[in-house]
C-alpha cells in the first residue's frame, strides 16, 4: 500500500497574510491620507505642549469659586446689586433663560467706580463696568451679574467658559457652570429684580439668611480676593 502524501498543493486556497508585529507605527503601505492624518494629529499635539501657560498675576484682584464655606461667606442676604453684562436691553413680555454668579468682596477693601472694575461675556466686543457714579463694594457683600438667553447654556463650553473679570489689571473668569441656570421666566422690567434676589438667595444651593450650605455641587457662587492670595478653588486667569 502507498503512503498519502503529508503535504498537499491545493492551489484554490489562498495563504494566510504574513503576520505583523505590534506596533505604534503605520505601516509604510499605508494609504498617504492616514499618513497625514496622523501627522497633522501630532503636530497639534506638540503645538498645545509648547504653548506658554498663562502666569498667575501678582497685582489686582482674581475670582474663585467658593467650595470650602466659611462663617464669613456663608449668608447669602438680599437685596442685592445687580450688573447685567448685555448690552440689549430685554423685551418685556419676554421669555428667557437666566445665567447668573453671585460674587462676593472678600476682601477688606471697599471698591468703588474709580477702581475701573469690568466684566464681559464670552465673544463680547465690549466691557461692561461693574460699579458706575457713586456705587461701592464694600468687604462681603456680593454682586449678581447675569445675561438673559433664548440658549440654556449660552457658554461654548460648561467647563472653561463663564463671565471674564477684569478687576485692576488681572483677568480671570468665573464657570457658571449648571447651577446658574434658572430657566422660562417671563421678563417684567418691576418684577425681575426681586425675582432674581429670590432666585439668588433661595435657589438651588443657597439657603439665605438660613445660612448658604454649598460646596462642589454648587458652580455659581464666587468671591474675589487679591490676586496674591494662594486659593486651589479658582475658575481661571487669562
Amino acid at each position: 500500500m502507498s503512503e498519502r502524501p503529508i503535504v498537499k498543493y491545493l492551489p484554490s486556497v489562498e495563504g494566510l497574510e504574513p503576520r505583523r508585529l505590534p506596533s505604534g507605527l503605520v505601516a509604510a503601505d499605508a494609504p498617504a491620507e492616514a499618513l497625514a492624518r496622523r501627522a497633522a494629529v501630532q503636530a497639534r499635539i506638540e503645538s498645545r505642549a509648547a504653548e506658554p501657560q498663562a502666569a498667575k498675576p501678582t497685582s489686582g484682584f482674581l475670582v474663585y469659586r467658593i467650595t470650602n464655606p466659611n462663617r464669613f461667606n456663608t449668608v447669602l442676604k438680599p437685596p442685592f446689586q445687580q450688573v447685567y453684562v448685555q448690552q440689549e436691553p430685554p423685551t418685556p413680555g419676554q421669555t428667557y433663560n437666566i445665567l447668573s454668579i453671585v460674587v462676593r468682596n472678600g476682601t477688606a477693601q471697599t471698591i468703588d467706580a474709580s477702581s475701573g472694575f469690568e466684566v464681559r461675556f464670552p465673544q463680547q466686543t465690549y466691557d461692561t463696568p461693574v460699579l458706575t457714579g457713586n456705587q461701592e463694594w464694600k468687604p462681603g457683600e456680593w454682586i449678581v451679574f447675569y445675561v438673559l438667553t433664548k440658549k440654556y447654556y449660552p457658554l461654548p463650553s460648561q467647563v472653561t467658559s463663564g463671565f471674564e473679570f477684569n478687576l485692576d489689571g488681572a483677568r480671570s473668569v468665573a464657570v457658571p457652570g449648571p447651577s446658574a441656570i434658572f430657566q422660562r421666566i417671563k421678563y417684567d422690567p418691576a418684577k425681575f429684580p426681586g425675582m432674581l434676589d429670590k432666585i439668588t438667595a433661595f435657589g438651588v444651593g443657597a439657603q439665605g439668611g438660613r445660612g448658604v450650605k454649598y460646596g462642589l455641587p454648587v458652580t455659581n457662587i464666587y468671591e474675589f480676593v487679591s490676586a496674591q492670595t494662594d486659593r486651589i478653588d479658582f475658575g481661571g486667569y487669562f
